[in-house]
């Protein structure tokens, strides 16, 4: 038995579908079992503004 790991950069949502056409493309070489999916939540960052301490220069 092969046991494949695959990483897809795809739209939030579309996990349900990419499962299902990439066991169909493997499905001529073998039978064929999803045994888990993980779908990772887009991850954001996030700026703050006027929270910051103003650094000055010293007077020369």
């Amino acid at each position: 038995m092969l046991v494949i790991t695959i990483q897809v950069d795809a739209p939030h949502g579309s996990a349900q579908g990419l499962k299902e056409r990439i066991a169909m493309d493997l499905e001529r070489y073998g039978r064929v079992k999803v045994t888990s999916i993980e779908e990772e939540a887009p991850v954001y960052r996030q700026m703050e503004f006027g929270d910051a301490p103003i650094q000055r220069r010293g007077n020369r």
